[in-house]
Formats: structure tokens, C-alpha cells, sequence
């Protein structure tokens, strides 16, 4: 194992350490993965341009990117959503690979699963992992999310994934869910 996965997993070694050796630092990331999680209508892409305010440098991607045609219409298409999220994935990864900080995921991340690829991306690559939902009002009302959100999911379909939705998520949590 490598000594830099080590470091990010705050020094856990299988090895003994050596009497009189103070336990490594820990790592202070220089990098930064930001994964905005939150129902449609939520808030998500304007907490993402406030980031992006914050820090010029950031990069944002969103896996409804996908689905915008060259001029601009969004046309989503769900049997097209596995083939979105990889592609958001490898955008994310190449990002990383190319040191650009923050890296901003704009995606609603309902359940830990889905940001397991970011997280480990983010471990091999030294980057803090950040989760943040909007803090709007209404981040939990099916009925102002189904008019705020602009991409026209139904009410129906937010309702579900409220009911869906794994609060408390942790590093660790995504890291070891299925």
C-alpha cells in the first residue's frame, strides 16, 4: 500500500510502528472534490456557480450536461442515464488527474453509492472530499422543488427520491457502501 493512500486514510498502517516514532501527519489536501447532492429544484447548480465565484479555478460537472444538444435543449433520455453518469465520471477523473481544484459534481447523489467513484477518484488522487447540499428552504419540499426545479421532473418522481434520499453521508460511508 501505498504511503500516500496511507496518509489519506489518516495514517492506518498494518505495519507496527517503531517505539519512539511520533504516528505520521496528517495530510492537509491541497486539492479539493466538492459533491453537491440534493433533490431537482433544490439548489445545486446555484451552490455550484457560488463555488465557482468562490474559487475561479473550479471545475463544474454534472451529468445533465450530457443531455444538453448542441443548441442548448435539454433532452433527457433515462435508457442514456448509465452512459451519462460514466461519462461525468471520466470528466471528473481527468479533472483530477490534471491537479484542476476544486472539482465540482453537480449531481443530485441521492444515495452513497453513486458518489463512491468520485470518493475513490478523490483518494487517488489526494483530494479533500467535501459533501455539501444546498441550504434553501425548500430543499425537502416536493412541492416547491417541483417548481424550482428546471428540468421538469415530476412531482411523483421527487417524491420518490426524498423517500430515497441517504442523509448523514460520510467519507468512510460511501466509501464502504455497495
Amino acid at each position: 500500500m501505498g504511503e500516500d493512500l496511507v496518509l489519506a486514510l489518516g495514517g492506518l498502517s498494518l505495519q507496527p510502528r517503531a517505539q519512539g516514532r511520533a504516528p505520521p501527519r496528517r495530510r492537509r489536501f491541497s486539492r479539493s472534490l466538492y459533491l453537491l447532492r440534493g433533490l431537482p429544484g433544490s439548489g445545486k447548480t446555484t451552490l455550484a456557480r457560488q463555488l465557482k465565484h468562490q474559487f475561479p479555478s473550479a471545475v463544474i460537472f454534472s451529468t445533465d450536461d450530457y443531455f444538453f444538444t448542441e443548441d442548448g435543449d435539454y433532452i433527457f433520455d433515462p435508457d442514456c442515464l448509465e452512459d451519462a453518469h460514466k461519462w461525468n465520471q471520466k470528466r471528473g477523473r481527468k479533472a483530477m488527474k490534471n491537479g484542476k481544484s476544486p472539482v465540482i459534481i453537480d449531481n443530485t447523489n441521492i444515495h452513497a453509492w453513486e458518489m463512491k467513484p468520485y470518493v475513490i477518484m478523490a483518494l487517488e488522487n489526494s483530494y479533500e472530499v467535501i459533501f455539501r447540499e444546498p441550504n434553501t428552504r425548500w430543499k425537502f419540499n416536493v412541492r416547491e422543488l417541483a417548481r424550482h426545479n428546471s428540468h421538469g421532473v415530476p412531482r411523483e418522481k421527487i417524491q420518490r427520491m426524498k423517500e430515497q434520499y441517504e442523509h448523514d453521508v460520510t467519507f468512510h460511508t460511501v466509501l464502504h457502501c455497495e
